[in-house]
C-alpha cells in the first residue's frame, strides 16, 4: 500500500522525484573537459582544417595558375615514395635529427634539473641568473636571432679572438677545435634548456621545506634527500619537458629539415604536394620520438598501470 501511494503521489505531482546527482568521477571528468576546452576550440578553429588540407595535398600534385587557380592531380603515394626512395635528402636529415634528439634530450633534462637546483638556492643575484637563462626564449625569434646566426653570434668558432687566445695557450690545433666544438655544444644545450629550467624551478619551489627538515632530523644527507624527496616530486614534469624539447628542436630555425620543407614548397619540381608529404613524415618522426622518450621517462607508478 505504501509503495502504491508513493507512486500515486509522484504521478499526481504532490511529491517531486529526487534529482540525480553527478558522481565525483563525472564531476572530475567535466572539470578536466572544461580546462582543455580552450585547446579543443583552438584546434577546431585553427588547426583541424589546415591539417586536413596538408594531408589532402600530400596525395596530389598541386599547381597554381592565375586563371585556373589551384589544380590538384591525384598521385596517391608517389610523393611519399619519392621522398623515401628517390630523393633521400630528407631521409638523411631525419636520421640525423632522430639520433641527435635521442642523445640531446636526456642531457638537456639532466642539465635543466641541475641548473634549477642551483637557481633554487638562496644566493645573491638569483633573479639576474634566472633572467640570463630565460633570455634565449626572449630573443629566439625575430631580426635579432637572424643577425646572431648570420654574423656568428651562435658560433664560438666565428670569434677570432677566442681562437687566437686558445692557440697561444694550446699549441695543438686539433685540441683547440675540440674545445671550441665542446663549448658550442654546451652553449646550444643551455639555449635549449631555458623553459625546462623554469618548469623544474617552479616545481622545486612547491616542495614543502618541512619534508627536508624531517628528513634531516632522521639523519638523511642532502644527496639522499635529493633522490628520496626532490627527484620523485619533480619527476612527473620530466615527460612534459620531453615533449617540449622534442617539439622545440624539431621547429628550431636552424633545423635543416625545416629548410628542406620550405624550399620544396617553392621548387617547381616539387611544389606544395611534395612539401605537404614532407611535413606529414616529419610529424610522424616527431611523434615516434615523443613516444619513445615518453615511455622511457614516465614514472614507475604509471608503468605499473
Amino acid at each position: 500500500m505504501t509503495t502504491v501511494s508513493a507512486e500515486a503521489k509522484v504521478q499526481t505531482g504532490k511529491v517531486k522525484p529526487a534529482k540525480r546527482r553527478l558522481s565525483i568521477k563525472s564531476k572530475q571528468g567535466l572539470t578536466g573537459l572544461l580546462f582543455i576546452s580552450p585547446w579543443i576550440i583552438g584546434f577546431l578553429a585553427f588547426v583541424a582544417y589546415p591539417l586536413y588540407r596538408t594531408v589532402f595535398m600530400s596525395f596530389h600534385n598541386v599547381s597554381f595558375g592565375l586563371k585556373t587557380g589551384w589544380r590538384y592531380k591525384w598521385v596517391g603515394m608517389d610523393n611519399y615514395s619519392r621522398i623515401l626512395l628517390e630523393e633521400i635528402d630528407f631521409v638523411i636529415e631525419a636520421q640525423n635529427f632522430f639520433v641527435s634528439t635521442l642523445l640531446y634530450v636526456p642531457v638537456i633534462i639532466a642539465l635543466s634539473v641541475i641548473i634549477a637546483l642551483l637557481l633554487n638556492r638562496k644566493i645573491k643575484g638569483t633573479s639576474l641568473y634566472r633572467l640570463l637563462f630565460f633570455l634565449p626564449i626572449l630573443i629566439l625569434n625575430g631580426e635579432l636571432m637572424d643577425n646572431m646566426s648570420t654574423y656568428g653570434g651562435m658560433s664560438i668558432a666565428a670569434n677570432r679572438f677566442i681562437l687566437e687566445t686558445l692557440l697561444m695557450i694550446i699549441p695543438s690545433s686539433h685540441a683547440v677545435m675540440l674545445i671550441v666544438d665542446l663549448f658550442e655544444l654546451i652553449v646550444q644545450l643551455l639555449w635549449y634548456s631555458a623553459v625546462p629550467i623554469l618548469i623544474f624551478l617552479a616545481a622545486l619551489q612547491k616542495i614543502s621545506k618541512d619534508m627536508y627538515e624531517a628528513a634531516s632530523i632522521d639523519g638523511a644527507s642532502p644527496w639522499t634527500s635529493f633522490w628520496k624527496i626532490t627527484l620523485p616530486m619533480i619527476y612527473p614534469l620530466v615527460s612534459v619537458c620531453v615533449v617540449y624539447v622534442v617539439v622545440f628542436l624539431a621547429n628550431f630555425e636552424a633545423n635543416p629539415i625545416n629548410t628542406i620543407i620550405m624550399e620544396s614548397k617553392y621548387d617547381g619540381s616539387r611544389r606544395e604536394g611534395y612539401a605537404s608529404a614532407l611535413a606529414i613524415l616529419y610529424s610522424a618522426v616527431q611523434i615516434l620520438l615523443i613516444a619513445i622518450l615518453y615511455y622511457a621517462t614516465r614514472s614507475r607508478s604509471s608503468k605499473g598501470r
